[in-house]
């Protein structure tokens, strides 16, 4: 069995470093404990989602990869089976995918089935994606895909904050926060994502549209954040967020008008 060995959290930092610089300086605040949680949370769905996210990976092969590592990370043999599944592509990925063994090894042995188990979720969820090609026909399948990706991340976000220091969150204000800043990045990246042959937003829907289901859910979402214990974890993990998801909002464009919008 090949063990997956923790990087040093100085390493694991430079890594992060290199990924996010949204998302860097409140991990750097993160108080003991939590900060290798989230260090690993991150790095594993980041690697994730650079497999998903290849732009020279045909979706077949992404398929493969993702299972290959949900499947993976439901062994006590999690390096050899990642060694295996990513050999024949190993000089396409990037090391932060390379290396979800050793992030796996970061979190704190409590909390760490809980970080992995959410890393398979978004591993299976991201080859069914795949697999259709990513193609959302309405609401519903953006919704969908919506969960897919952030959704998962803010559960695993409750469950972090509820075990490190007792924070309760309002879990269904949580899925508008997850919505919110995932749509806000779709929003941000729709002509990157269409120059590689990605459409994310539902059939019939123009840009108009998004920003009024973004808006919809970030106003949600800044209620929930203002209920929170500030200062703490949660308060400053969410805090950026959404100022990373407004700016990306008000960068698209003004917000729409009632006669604009879609109903």
């Amino acid at each position: 069995m090949v063990t997956p060995h923790a990087p040093s959290l100085d390493k694991a930092l430079s890594e992060m470093n290199r990924w996010s610089t949204t998302y860097y300086p409140p991990i750097t605040q993160m108080p003991a404990g939590l900060q290798e949680a989230k260090l690993s949370f991150y790095l594993l769905f980041r690697g994730i989602d650079e497999i998903e996210d290849h732009p020279r990976i045909p979706a077949p092969v992404k398929d493969q990869l993702l299972t290959g590592v949900a499947c993976a990370l439901q062994t006590r043999n999690i390096g050899g089976r990642l060694d295996a599944v990513f050999a024949p592509h190993r000089d396409a990925l990037p090391e932060v995918s390379l290396r979800l063994a050793d992030w796996c090894a970061l979190a704190p042995p409590f909390i760490a089935p809980r970080v992995v188990d959410a890393a398979i979720a978004m591993s299976d969820r991201m080859a069914v994606w795949s697999r259709g090609n990513w193609r959302i026909r309405d609401v519903d399948d953006f919704d969908h895909y919506a969960f897919s990706v952030a959704g998962v991340v803010a559960t695993l976000l409750c469950d972090m904050w509820a075990w490190h220091d007792g924070t309760q969150v309002d879990r269904t204000a949580m899925m508008s926060y997850a919505r919110g800043c995932q749509a806000a990045n779709i929003l941000a990246d729709l002509a990157v994502d269409r120059a590689r042959g990605v459409d994310f937003l539902p059939e019939g829907w123009s840009i108009t549209d998004l920003r009024t289901y973004t808006l919809a859910e970030l106003e949600l979402a800044d209620v929930m954040i203002a209920a929170l214990p500030d200062p703490s974890p949660a308060h400053t993990w969410c805090s950026r967020a959404m100022e990373v998801a407004w700016a990306q909002v008000h960068k698209a464009g003004p917000a729409p008008t009632a006669e604009g919008a879609q109903s």
